[in-house]
């Protein structure tokens, strides 16, 4: 029963009782000091309207007051009572809280105004609770960034170091040593080039200030393209890249440039770790539902458990290229998950049954190409 509806019946009662009792207290007083029927609307009787008559209608009337007051008493307690109970049901959420148990949660359930406000609290609850977490996880990948970025910023720096080193102790001693000791502290200054590069661009399109160019495109033919664009510098690296399924007619809204990055890294990852000298991907676009999937499928080891949970985070690499700046800076896939977020999409990844890692991009379809 809601308040308002309580309040309305106890108002009610309030007026109704006191005139029930009214008559019942006239009625019973007249019965015990005589005849109603001979008394007069007030109920004192003519032939006593001396001491006698007066003191049953003081009485009449201190009896009706104190009825009434009680009456209305009581229901305005009993209402009150009902307020204050759910009030204090809300504040008992407050306290517990405010003292840290994100967990807590309100069972009311009486169907009244405080349902509305009771289930708000524990939607308030809940999400301050997701925020909570959140918090927590970026400051431990904050951590591992941090780690991330130390450890590989650390080795090609250790190595020219060395180097460095080898040469102002005239370890390299011939014009050839002294080439092939230069050519190794390049090689470790693009990597740390690579690796600032990678983290600038993570960086930018992680706090929105990276510029995107949107433009609606027929996905089919825009993917045709890319493949046909980079399948040659994949094959000399010893990967195979079809286009195994084309849809057709189906458009999104991307940045071209940035959706190509996308789909480079996830082919630059198979071509990483693949374990095989034939090694081949596949990609697939068709239409489900509203949206458009891609999916670029090879015929790699997979990953393990861990991994397809951490593979999107920055600066995550799996144990067996942990110690190999060369195998990437660990951020590849963690701007290709923040570039497809920043078009409205989302990225999944999982092993493939009988053999071979898979990689979903699923974006929004634009209707009509508009």
């Amino acid at each position: 029963m809601t308040i308002k509806r309580r309040l309305f019946i106890s108002n009610t009662l309030m007026i109704v009782l006191p005139i029930i009792v009214t008559v019942f207290v006239f009625f019973t007083i007249n019965f015990i000091y005589g005849d109603v029927s001979r008394a007069p609307s007030y109920g004192v009787r003519a032939e006593d309207s001396g001491f006698v008559g007066n003191a049953r209608f003081w009485l009449q009337l201190f009896l009706l007051l104190v009825i009434v007051f009680l009456i209305n008493y009581a229901l305005t307690r009993h209402v009150f009572f009902y307020i204050m109970t759910s009030i204090d049901t809300l504040v008992t959420g407050v306290h517990e809280i405010s003292d840290g148990n994100l967990t807590y949660r309100i069972k009311y359930g009486k169907g009244d105004e405080f349902d509305g406000v009771c289930r708000d609290f524990n939607e308030m609850a809940s999400r301050l609770s997701d925020m909570v977490k959140q918090r927590q996880i970026d400051e431990r990948n904050r951590k591992e960034l941090i780690a991330g970025i130390s450890h590989d910023l650390k080795t090609p720096l250790t190595s020219i170091k060395g180097h460095i080193e080898g040469l102002r102790k005239g370890i390299a001693s011939t014009p050839e040593m002294q080439e092939k000791y230069l050519g190794i502290m390049q090689g470790k200054t693009e990597d740390i080039e690579y690796i600032i590069s990678q983290l600038f661009l993570f960086s930018k399109i992680d706090i929105g200030e990276f510029p995107f160019s949107f433009k609606t495109v027929d996905i089919g033919d825009e993917l045709e393209k890319m493949i046909a664009g980079f399948a040659d510098e994949y094959r000399e690296r010893g990967l195979t890249v079809t286009l195994m399924e084309k849809a057709q007619g189906l458009f999104v809204s991307i940045d071209i440039v940035q959706f190509r990055n996308v789909i480079q890294n996830i082919l630059d990852n198979s071509v990483k770790y693949s374990d095989k000298d034939d090694a081949k991907a596949g990609i697939f676009c068709r239409k489900i539902g509203d949206s458009v999937s891609i999916a670029i499928k090879d015929n790699g080891p997979g990953v393990s458990d861990e991994t397809l949970t951490k593979m999107f985070e920055a600066f995550y690499r799996s144990d067996i290229s942990r110690n190999d700046p060369s195998k990437g800076s660990g951020l590849g896939l963690a701007i290709s998950s923040k570039i497809v977020e920043r078009l409205k999409g989302s990225i999944a990844a999982e092993n493939v049954p009988g053999g071979g890692f898979r990689v979903i991009i699923t974006l929004p379809e634009q209707k009509g190409g508009q």
